[in-house]
């Protein structure tokens, strides 16, 4: 039988092993975007104290997760973020979570969870799925007469058809 506080220590080892494989063996390899890293950790580890701490203490989880949540709608606000960083963000939340409310009789589903969580990231963003779409995000300085001929003039400096 262990003690709780192991059990906190055995909770942290895994959501740290699995915050890292997600931020640094998923997310970091694919996009190259090192800023983003910390708030991945950053916002993991944060809510995995949050759910840790409300877990053990009076104050209700649904405070402490409300609370936390307000916290990281901010922090996604203030930069403009893609579909795939949201994505990352939520998976990083949702690991913190689970492992931080996960009591010692629920260790097989929390890790299998953090294993599905990793394996559906690893899928969904792998370079391979999806290889033959591609999006750009143009930036033109000026503004056009209108907008066939901004197309016109995408067209010509790029070499490709504008579809949208």
């Amino acid at each position: 039988m262990t003690t709780d506080y192991e059990h906190f220590l055995t909770s942290l080892l895994v959501d740290l092993v699995a915050i890292s494989l997600l931020t640094y063996g998923l997310y970091f390899r694919r996009h190259q975007r090192r800023d983003l890293t910390l708030g991945f950790m950053g916002v993991n580890v944060g809510l995995f104290a949050v759910s840790s701490f409300t877990a053990t203490s009076t104050i209700s989880v649904g405070f402490g997760i409300g609370l936390f949540a307000l916290l990281s709608v901010i922090r996604l606000r203030s930069t403009t973020a893609s579909q795939e960083e949201i994505g990352y963000y939520f998976v990083a939340l949702v690991i913190g979570l689970v492992n931080g409310l996960s009591t010692s009789d629920q260790w097989p589903v929390a890790i299998t969870l953090n294993i599905l969580l990793l394996a559906v990231m690893f899928v969904a963003d792998h370079p391979r799925v999806l290889s033959h779409v591609e999006r750009h995000l143009v930036v033109l300085k000026g503004v056009p007469r209108s907008l066939g001929s901004l197309q016109a003039e995408l067209e010509d400096r790029l070499g490709f058809e504008v579809v949208r």
